[in-house]
């Protein structure tokens, strides 16, 4: 999140055209969709928090590097070894989540966590614009690596050593990566597991195809600097969060796929009005705080509902689905960069957004369909069937 609103001075300290700043993002998404679902066969089999303290090292060093490099390059790679890092933190507190609450409550649950996550934007992107108003981009980065060495001692003061959750079945003796080839082949073969993981894809498309930008967009807009940028983005990071701790409140009681049709619809008018608002300030940001409202409702539902599909590799496939998520930012901030770099409008790219935000509805009753049918196969149907 952090690197958004720095785009433009790292692309003009590093001779990058403005507009490909998006890669930097995109580099961070390829490493986490590629390695996050071994990362969390990993957890699976050898434990959550041995996991997650291992990516919280690698996070540090991955930010840390990025602030003492110069070129464009190294700086793609610097990003690459961050989002490994963040591959096998985020899956393993989700699965860690999924581990100690039933389905019933999960929603609630995922809501207090998204919104922890979402509060980086609140609190994080702030003071690190602001920082790197005052001593360059480079102490952001710095600021990031040391927050999370800290991260990391905490994890080991207070949470306890988790247990090796192996698969059940032959594939309790399989290695890691036999799990994670396993797994996308689940997926690939179970219509359940792949819609909710297409849902998840253009979901991340339609949030990261224009926020990755987002700082690009004020500074040609309205010559917003650094931390003007922050500003925004923190009034937006705070309707995130409030939606996720409401919206996974409400999808406990209504369900996840009704809360999850409404935040779609709200989330792509939202995208594709920010960019067609014209000079106006105010609606701009107001609509801006709406679609990230949006977004922050409709996470906890989704991450709720993967969690569930199969939970004797709960690690795997809420891993599987972060993977689904990073694809897709990366997708999206890769396919924004080549379109905004050829001269096409940000009202397009928000067009191109809202139009996969509402993708997902179609997607969504193809869960219902195939979560049924498991729910008859599954030996805890009563659980299964709400999922």
């Amino acid at each position: 999140m952090i690197t958004v609103p720095l785009v433009p001075a790292i692309a003009e300290d590093t001779g990058t055209a403005a507009r490909l700043g998006g890669l930097f993002v995109s580099a961070y998404a390829l490493l986490f969709a590629l390695s996050a679902p071994l990362c969390g066969a990993m957890s699976d089999r050898i434990g959550r928090r041995t996991i997650l303290t291992t990516g919280l090292v690698t996070f540090a060093l991955g930010n840390i590097l990025t602030g003492v490099t110069s070129d464009f390059v190294p700086l793609l790679v610097c990003r690459g070894v961050a989002g490994l890092g963040a591959a096998m933190i985020m899956p393993s507190v989700y699965a860690m989540i999924a581990d100690s609450f039933p389905f019933e409550r999960r929603g609630k649950v995922m809501g207090i966590v998204v919104a922890g996550l979402l509060s980086s934007t609140v609190i994080g992107v702030p003071l690190g614009s602001y920082l790197a108003y005052l001593m360059g981009w480079r102490a952001a980065f710095f600021a990031v690596g040391a927050v999370a060495v800290l991260v990391c001692a905490l994890v080991f003061a207070l949470i306890g050593a988790t247990p090796p959750r192996a698969a059940a079945g032959q594939q309790s003796a399989a290695s890691p990566v036999a799990l994670y080839l396993g797994m996308v082949k689940r997926a690939v073969t179970t219509p359940a597991v792949l819609c909710v993981l297409g849902c998840t894809l253009l979901w991340a498309f339609a949030l990261y195809g224009m926020f990755s930008n987002i700082g690009i967009f004020y500074a040609e807009r309205f010559d917003f600097n650094e931390a003007q940028t922050g500003l925004a983005i923190m009034g937006s990071g705070a309707g995130s969060m409030t939606g996720a701790l409401l919206g996974g409140r409400i999808a406990d009681r209504l369900g996840k796929r009704t809360v999850l049709v409404a935040a779609a619809l709200v989330a792509a008018t939202g995208v594709t009005s920010v960019a067609l608002i014209g000079e106006h300030l105010v609606p701009v940001l107001i609509v801006f705080v709406m679609w990230g409202t949006a977004v922050g409702v409709g996470q906890p539902s989704l991450n709720a509902l993967v969690s569930e599909l199969r939970p004797e590799m709960r690690g795997t496939a809420l891993a599987l689905n972060s993977s689904a998520q990073y694809g897709g930012m990366m997708l999206a901030t890769s396919v924004a960069a080549v379109l905004l770099d050829n001269g096409v409008s940000f009202s397009v790219i928000g067009a191109i957004c809202g139009v996969c935000a509402l993708a997902v509805l179609p997607l969504l009753v193809g869960v219902r369909v195939a979560g049924k049918a498991e729910a008859a196969e599954a030996p805890a149907p009563g659980m299964e069937a709400k999922a």
